[in-house]
């Protein structure tokens, strides 16, 4: 079979030829039932041996450490294929969890492990019979988020995940569910903290609405575990947080400058503890800081310190035209800095021969201060005349 494509229906006969019964499961089967294209293909086999599955598929690469998973290429596309499992707590933590695998095991008991019920449906991939015995279908179509049962506590993980899928579906949570979230409290703080900001990190990726993974991490009192830097943050401090990083998120998909956003009201101090925590991306913290740091030096803004910030953000991780996007979508009252770095880029004749060391930055400075003082009060000018005009017309 190597010398071939695979496809799905060879895949699924193969397997079923050979005593299983394969199905697409998880994150894959809930986007196809809300009408979206999955990004990823998820496979479960059930009743088959890992022996047998490699020696039908010697191509496949193991990758699960604790239990069997493949990486294989399917219609073209790397898949991942576990096999049905289940979960029993019997320690603390994500570790804390005795697994079993073996043919015996139906893709219903598989289903039943899983987070949520939107995330435990599966499809034959043969008959496409949809497999939902814990009303899946149904709380995507209510946009609900409901425990798939109370081993919904034992991983800590699992609450992250919750308000991850919150703000990636834009779907309610049951209360129950909620308070199962709380209950993971005492674990959460014990989890490996790259563990927690890799949910962050898929939010920031993916999510419309970012602000609703904080806000139900708040909700749930899980925040101060996970994110203790935005917990810190007075009510006030918050919620304009959450409102400018929600803001930002409409107008771009880059992470990086979702998360600049958060520099606006966390700070270069707050940045600098969380990333003590968690090592956040370099880039993101980088441009959160830079963000946070121009921010504050524009407070009142005037020519020089506009030339002084437009310098700074040439040599960092955020641009001038990223910085714009989120001090314009934050409304924090920042004049737009791109205009002024073009005109700046056209700055005229060459810095006089006769200066030397300091004078020359000094002279360079004068000439970057007075364009700059130009377009603003040509801009000034421009917003008064329309305001005018837009009184006159009443």
């Amino acid at each position: 079979m190597s010398g071939e494509v695979l496809t799905e229906r060879v895949f699924a006969e193969t397997i079923l030829a050979n005593g299983g019964r394969l199905y697409r499961v998880g994150g894959c089967v809930r986007d196809m039932v809300m009408g979206t294209t999955p990004k990823d293909i998820d496979f479960c086999v059930v009743g088959m041996v890992k022996k047998n599955f490699r020696q039908l598929f010697p191509e496949a690469s193991e990758c699960g450490k604790y239990f069997p998973v493949f990486w294989l290429n399917v219609d073209g596309r790397r898949c991942e294929v576990a096999f049905a499992r289940t979960e029993r707590k019997a320690g603390s933590g994500y570790k804390g969890f005795k697994i079993a695998s073996n043919p015996k095991i139906s893709i219903e008991a598989d289903l039943f492990r899983r987070d949520t019920t939107v995330n435990s449906i599966a499809i034959d991939c043969l008959t496409g019979e949809v497999v939902d015995p814990f009303g899946g279908v149904q709380d995507i179509k209510n946009k609900l988020l409901r425990a798939t049962g109370p081993q919904f506590a034992d991983d800590p993980i699992r609450a992250l995940r919750l308000a991850s899928q919150a703000a990636r579906l834009g779907f309610a949570i049951d209360a129950d569910t909620l308070t199962l979230a709380s209950a993971a409290a005492a674990e959460l703080s014990d989890e490996p903290a790259e563990r927690i900001l890799a949910e962050m990190v898929k939010v920031m990726q993916a999510a419309q609405a970012p602000a609703r993974f904080f806000e139900v991490l708040a909700q749930s009192r899980l925040l101060d575990i996970a994110f203790t830097e935005m917990a810190q943050l007075s009510r006030e401090e918050f919620a304009l947080a959450m409102t400018r990083l929600d803001a930002v998120a409409k107008v771009t998909a880059s992470p990086k400058v979702r998360f600049a956003a958060l520099g606006l009201t966390i700070g270069t101090e707050g940045l600098a503890c969380w990333n003590k925590r968690m090592t956040l991306p370099g880039d993101w913290l980088q441009a959160a800081a830079a963000a946070g740091k121009v921010a504050a030096l524009l407070e009142q803004p005037d020519p020089e310190k506009i030339a002084v910030a437009i310098d700074s953000l040439r040599r960092g991780s955020l641009t001038v035209a990223e910085f714009d996007i989120v001090s314009q979508a934050a409304q924090a009252g920042i004049p737009a800095l791109e205009p002024f770095k073009t005109a700046l880029a056209l700055l005229p004749g060459a810095i006089p021969a006769e200066l030397q060391g300091r004078d020359r930055g000094e002279w360079l400075r004068r000439k970057q201060s007075t364009i700059i003082a130009e377009i603003w009060l040509d801009k000034i000018d421009k917003e008064a005349t329309h305001l005018l005009t837009q009184r006159d017309s009443v």
